[in-house]
């Protein structure tokens, strides 16, 4: 279960962030988890990346949920 102390963390913002620097921070780190999966050819790697994908995911969804974006 993710917490909002959590998320804030998992996106590495403060907890003052507006909606617009969590979607903007959100996009970021998928675009940079993606292109690090997309590179390696480490099955570990590309599975932690995938992983940490979802995690985002999972933060976006609680954040949607909250109605804080």
């Amino acid at each position: 279960m993710i917490t909002e102390e959590r998320a804030f963390y998992i996106l590495q913002l403060e907890q003052t962030a507006t909606a617009e620097e969590i979607v903007a921070r959100y996009e970021s780190l998928k675009d940079q988890y993606r292109k690090i999966k997309d590179d390696t050819e480490d099955l570990r790697t590309r599975l932690a990346y995938q992983l940490k994908q979802i995690e985002l995911d999972d933060v976006f969804i609680f954040f949607r949920r909250k109605q804080r974006i």
